[in-house]
């Protein structure tokens, strides 16, 4: 079986020999989504209600971020993972198109406490874990939006159960329980794309993290799950394209790791208006300002032409995380601003008339990029002239060339639109000697001691 011979290859990886370099890259990981989820806390607003049901279930061993009150670590992954993609600011798989920490990392630390585990032992775990979604993302054969699944989440959360199950330390049968267990409670359809109202596209990761520590609790209880939850005939994957995994994407395990192949996003928005961000920075860069601009038309590849569609939508988003999705609002405030920060998605930027504007001029022409690029643009300016600019591939931030100070500025920025917190330099002098002491507790990353 496919997957039990996967689940083996991880239960063999010898947490005393694993590489360093894999461990910094699961605490450069870390360190990114806990200010991630921090600047969540002030930004938006749904996922207050998720930290309120979890505060009304009680006290438990397992922190909120945010707060200094503990629940029990299925509802501490439930309002935590709520916060991980609420801002779109969490790392990016590029050769997979998923995020591969954003359920794993709320999954992980609320087990991690609520069972007293010690730091290197959690990184461990986020590492496996994080190198199993990824693997699955380049598993997939086909597109499973055109049988309607959202299929991001679902991989992540069950990178997110194999990381619970190693921190665990269940063995390949009980893991494999644990992968079904998951499945059976978290499946997303790709109707949240449609439903502007809706808070699942910015919470959806604490639904997958939930699912994840419950499904890896109750497979060490016993609770047995099915035979084989990825490639059976009615497997993960089958449900999702309608076709078996790629087996060569499980080639390498424990010799060769993903997560520090794991981009760190340098801006807040969804990674396919990233391209919409450096025309922007071009066109600044000629001098030609917004004014200027009578159309801009857009080339470009699926699946980033949901970045157009439903166009109503698109043009003037209702919500700060539907402004993410949006690549004519990010190009117009980037275009407006010159830059783009967590402020530019406030609102009232999402209705400042000068944006709405510029918005309106922007045009999906074809949904195929030629060449194989990101996206072409063709910019028509008020005197007719054209403007042509391909930007023929995102520059990536990858977790192995960077330093855990490196990531200073975004963390500062997150950090200052959190609450009651430590501030930013402290967190990384703190986050820099993660993985040498005993059992994780989030107070002291985040809280400042004296409180």
């Amino acid at each position: 079986m496919l997957t039990q011979g996967i689940l083996e290859a991880y239960c063999a990886i010898d947490r005393a020999r694993i590489d360093d370099v894999v461990l910094r890259a699961a605490k450069l990981a870390l360190a990114d989504g806990l200010a991630v989820m921090v600047a969540a806390t002030g930004l938006e607003p749904a996922t207050q209600r998720f930290t309120d049901y979890a505060l009304s279930s009680g006290h438990g061993p397992s922190s909120l971020i945010g707060m200094p009150r503990k629940v029990s670590a299925v509802h501490a992954a439930l309002a935590n993972g709520a916060l991980a993609h609420a801002i779109d600011f969490e790392d990016t798989f590029e050769e997979g198109m998923i995020h591969p920490n954003a359920s794993l990392i709320p999954a992980v630390l609320a087990l991690a406490e609520s069972e007293g585990i010690d730091e290197r032992s959690t990184l461990f775990a986020l590492a496996l874990g994080c190198d199993f979604s990824c693997r699955l993302s380049l598993a997939i054969d086909g597109d499973p939006a055109q049988l309607g699944w959202y299929h991001p989440p679902i991989l992540s959360g069950l990178g997110a159960t194999l990381g619970c199950s190693v921190l665990l330390r269940l063995d390949a049968v009980a893991t494999n329980d644990a992968l079904g267990l998951f499945a059976a409670q978290f499946m997303l359809t790709d109707e949240l794309k449609r439903s502007p109202n809706s808070d699942l596209r910015a919470v959806r990761e604490g639904f997958a993290a939930r699912a994840a520590v419950e499904a890896a609790l109750l497979a060490r209880a016993g609770v047995r799950g099915v035979e084989k939850p990825l490639e059976g005939q009615s497997g993960v994957f089958r449900i999702l394209t309608g076709k078996p995994p790629l087996r060569q994407a499980f080639e390498g395990i424990g010799s060769r790791y993903w997560g520090p192949e794991v981009g760190i996003k340098r801006w807040p928005a969804c990674r396919g208006t990233h391209s919409a961000i450096l025309l922007a920075q071009r066109l600044k860069t000629k001098q030609i300002p917004a004014s200027e601009i009578a159309r801009i038309g857009v080339k470009l590849s699926p699946p980033n032409d949901m970045l157009f569609t439903p166009r109503t939508q698109r043009i003037a988003p209702s919500t700060p995380i539907d402004a993410k999705f949006s690549i004519p609002f990010v190009l117009a405030v980037t275009l407006q601003d010159g830059a783009i920060s967590l402020s530019s998605f406030s609102q009232e930027r999402l209705t400042d008339p000068a944006i709405l504007a510029l918005t309106s001029r922007v045009h999906l022409d074809e949904t195929a990029a030629a060449g194989g690029h990101e996206a072409e643009y063709r910019v028509q300016l008020n005197d007719g002239s054209i403007v042509a600019e391909i930007i023929a591939d995102l520059p990536v931030w990858r977790a192995r060339d960077i330093d855990l100070y490196d990531l200073a500025g975004k963390v500062g920025e997150c950090f200052g639109a959190g609450t009651g917190l430590v501030d930013a330099a402290t967190f990384l002098s703190r986050m820099n000697e993660f993985g040498d002491a005993g059992p994780v507790r989030l107070s002291s990353l985040l809280w400042d001691h004296s409180l």
